[in-house]
């Protein structure tokens, strides 16, 4: 005979202590930033931007464990999607696990569904830095046909010991110019 132990876990809820609908009255009153508050670095001499020309490829296929209830991918497993091809350029770039940037903000446009056993592709790409932020750019297409399943933008700082947003260190823009370059000869 076998003896299985069983753990009871008891959970107790609390009611929520917040608002359902934050009152316009109670937001911070601050105004935007302005535009040009610093000047931007040129990481990129060419016509078309100041990041990355070409963008950075990952082949991928759908996993088990990565769906929900109704068979299709989880919203939150995109973001590990974005992250993973954000830190693959992170890599191609130079950077070492000890001197990763912090992501600061993400956003996701959700346009089809992946589903069980999906192959799609991640594009990301540095499309712009300034003096102390990445600005990344990501988008999911699902293989063969390359229908396009998700957009996203994100914003990515370096961090002090006391979280204050430090700039960014002068090998990254010399790294992003030269990969430029050997993507301009590769395709000529």
């Amino acid at each position: 005979m076998s003896h299985h132990t069983f753990t009871r876990i008891t959970t107790t809820q609390t009611p929520l202590s917040f608002p359902a609908v934050v009152a316009s009255h109670m937001l911070p009153h601050r105004l935007p930033p302005p535009s040009r508050r610093c000047r931007r670095l040129a990481c990129n001499s060419s016509k078309g931007g100041k990041g990355m020309v070409r963008f950075h490829a990952i082949e991928l296929q759908v996993r088990e464990y990565e769906l929900d209830q109704f068979g299709i991918v989880n919203n939150a497993v995109y973001a590990n999607y974005c992250e993973t091809s954000m830190f693959q350029v992170f890599y191609m770039i130079g950077f070492s696990d000890e001197t990763l940037p912090t992501l600061l903000e993400s956003s996701y446009k959700f346009i089809s569904p992946l589903r069980k056993r999906d192959r799609f592709l991640i594009k990301g790409r540095i499309y712009e830095c300034s003096p102390a932020r990445l600005y990344f750019e990501n988008f999911i297409f699902r293989l063969p046909n390359k229908e396009l399943i998700l957009e996203n933008k994100a914003t990515a700082v370096f961090l002090d010991k006391s979280s204050h947003p430090l700039r960014l260190p002068p090998f990254v823009k010399s790294r992003i110019d030269e990969l430029n370059k050997s993507d301009k000869q590769h395709l000529l």
